[in-house]
């Protein structure tokens, strides 16, 4: 079974654009705020989220156990008078997140408000696809601020 995957392309063909050794250091940067373990080859950034112990035993908290960009890759390549910009990010873990937060949505719908089970199906369902509809919203934004962020000198 494949998971499902997230991709998209910038084209960027702007003249005020930083250089590609620029934009890896620049993005490579960023990600490491993000608190992203970051793998550079060549022109292509594969990240990853960091997984570290903290002093409890456990291995992340709450907060970042609940990050929808847990991995991806972004590739960088420079064609003719433009600039081209793949990038993926795998969505297990916000399909996981979707699914639980839904199964959570429809029990408390049905025993809080004693609805049928097809209703609280239903709403299960349209509750996850609201939940990934957003989480891929969420996705592209970060994604395209951090990419605009590192190629253009004076984004902000």
């Amino acid at each position: 079974m494949r998971l499902p995957e997230l991709n998209n392309t910038l084209t960027i063909t702007d003249g005020k654009i930083n250089d590609i050794n620029t934009i890896k250091s620049k993005m490579e940067f960023q990600l490491n705020a993000m608190k992203a373990r970051t793998y550079v080859t060549n022109n292509v950034i594969t990240f990853s989220a960091l997984k570290f112990n903290l002093p409890s035993g456990s291995q992340m908290d709450r907060k970042d156990s609940l990050r929808i960009i847990k991995e991806g890759r972004i590739d960088i390549s420079k064609e003719s008078h433009s600039l081209k910009i793949r990038w993926s990010v795998k969505l297990n873990h916000l399909c996981f997140l979707a699914f639980c937060f839904s199964i959570v949505a429809g029990l408390a719908m049905s025993l809080y408000l004693s609805t049928e089970l097809i209703i609280s199906v239903s709403f299960g369902i349209i509750f996850f696809l609201i939940f990934v509809f957003i989480g891929i919203q969420f996705i592209k934004h970060k994604l395209s601020d951090l990419i605009y962020s590192c190629v253009y000198r004076n984004y902000y």
